[in-house]
């Protein structure tokens, strides 16, 4: 697999930000999807397909992305509105 763009090697020091890697690829979908600029997001949209990172925001965006990069790719990869936890509410009002 085509390894990212050196400056997309910002968001990683001292990793490798491997797709093939199974465990890689999901902490890679979830620094990109809440700190990637346009470069970021090509690079990885050209890797990896609407569907699984549609997937992957629908059942991890949660807990992994801020509540403002979760809305936007909520509303971008057309789920809807994303749901709020009562828990999450009453624990971290800004979740």
């Amino acid at each position: 697999m085509t390894p990212p763009p050196e400056r997309t090697l910002r968001h990683f020091p001292g990793q490798d930000p491997d797709l093939a890697d199974p465990a890689a690829r999901a902490a890679v979908v979830a620094r990109l999807l809440e700190d990637g600029d346009r470069d970021d997001l090509l690079w990885l949209a050209r890797r990896v397909d609407r569907d699984e990172l549609a997937g992957w925001v629908a059942r991890h965006g949660a807990r992994r992305l801020s509540r403002r990069s979760r809305a936007f790719w909520f509303r971008a990869l057309d789920l809807g509105a994303p749901t709020r936890s009562a828990e999450a509410e009453a624990l971290w009002p800004l979740a």
